[in-house]
């Protein structure tokens, strides 16, 4: 999947490798990089990176978020001696549209002519202030017609170019933007052996927002951006505790949700009051993000009652928060674990764990290739 810029977007370096890119990740609190080249059948990570934005990056204005992540990447490019400019990027948010549409059987050249027109229909936008891009499924038979199940995703302009603003100040090319979700789909692809069927659900818990990918046999069925993140927690403890932000991300990443009523009880008679103060604190946000990954379980069952999720998945920075993986494993009687979307790669092996889950986005980016057809 890719939007498809306007030409004027993208700036022309004819001198340049086309298959040699990177991918870039801008992150509300932070910006990832990930580097990536085919070695056979897998992957070898050549470069990696998450490059804080600041220590209040959730008060932030947008332009000083822009001005930090554009010097952050500028000075990792430089310390690295990353000379390709081809980059991949990603948008997610309340302003990108994922739909799931039957247009009439055409060829992909054909739909690319008359896209504005056949998905004009579904978008609640003003189609002439959106990037479009579309991913076909595969084809099926409605009322005696031959259609195909398509992918339809739209972008406001004014958010990818939010990310191309930053990319255009380094002098980058952006060969494609993608959706974090589908990014984080593409990660968990270099991880299967894709011959093994299996529907995952996975949750890519950033700074600001979540995105949820259910994944049936290597096509998305689900695709979910909420708001439900990283910062919410922060805020949470902020208040509990009455402390600035740069205290609750510490205190966040010592203690742990006191999932059982064994651990709640043996915290109170220890007299960890910090500890038990915390866990109160954040259980209420994470009460609010198990509802909407609920919804989202409960609405890809609803198409079909024998469909079922064999496990799920964690990454992004607030999957580290100790104990999420244990209370969502209970409440939701699957199997949830902490994605590690470098562990397949070459030299994927030496990137920490907590490193390697904030970096799924990134990864999943950086396998993608100028003009493939994902």
């Amino acid at each position: 999947m890719a939007l498809k810029l306007d030409t004027t977007s993208m700036p022309s370096l004819p001198f340049l490798k086309p298959k040699d890119s990177f991918a870039v990740d801008i992150g509300a609190s932070s910006v990832k990089i990930a580097y990536l080249r085919p070695a056979g059948n897998r992957f070898t990570l050549v470069k990696y990176g998450v490059l804080p934005i600041a220590e209040n990056s959730a008060d932030l204005a947008p332009s000083d978020r822009r001005s930090i992540s554009t010097t952050r990447l500028g000075e990792f490019l430089a310390r690295e001696k990353i000379l390709t400019k081809n980059v991949v990027s990603s948008v997610s948010g309340n302003q990108v549209i994922v739909r799931y549409v039957r247009f009439p059987k055409l060829g992909r050249e054909e739909l690319l002519k008359t896209i504005q027109f056949e998905a004009e229909p579904y978008i609640p936008f003003d189609i002439r202030d959106v990037f479009l891009g579309f991913h076909v499924i595969g084809d099926v038979v409605e009322e005696g017609q031959k259609k195909m199940e398509t992918i339809l995703v739209a972008s406001k302009k004014e958010v990818v170019q939010a990310k191309l603003d930053i990319l255009n100040d380094l002098n980058l090319r952006p060969i494609i933007i993608d959706l974090d979700a589908f990014a984080i789909k593409n990660a968990y692809e270099l991880s299967i052996d894709p011959t093994i069927p299996e529907t995952v659900m996975i949750i890519n818990i950033g700074a600001s927002t979540t995105n949820i990918c259910i994944v049936e046999n290597n096509v998305p069925r689900v695709v979910r951006d909420i708001f439900i993140a990283g910062n919410a927690y922060s805020k949470a403890i902020q208040r509990a505790v009455g402390c600035d932000y740069k205290t609750a991300e510490e205190l966040k990443a010592r203690y742990s949700i006191l999932v059982t009523s064994e651990e709640k009880e043996r915290t109170l008679a220890e007299n960890h009051k910090e500890a038990l103060q915390l866990s109160n604190a954040v259980t209420p946000v994470t009460k609010d993000l198990l509802g909407e990954i609920q919804r989202s379980l409960d609405f890809y069952i609803s198409q079909n009652t024998e469909r079922s999720v064999n496990r799920v998945l964690l990454c992004g920075g607030g999957a580290m928060l100790k104990g999420l993986d244990q209370y969502l494993h209970t409440e939701l009687r699957i199997p949830v674990e902490i994605f590690n979307p470098a562990a397949k790669l070459v030299g994927g092996e030496l990137v920490p764990d907590n490193v390697a889950c904030q970096l799924a986005t990134a990864i999943g980016l950086a396998a993608r290739r100028e003009n493939d057809a994902k």
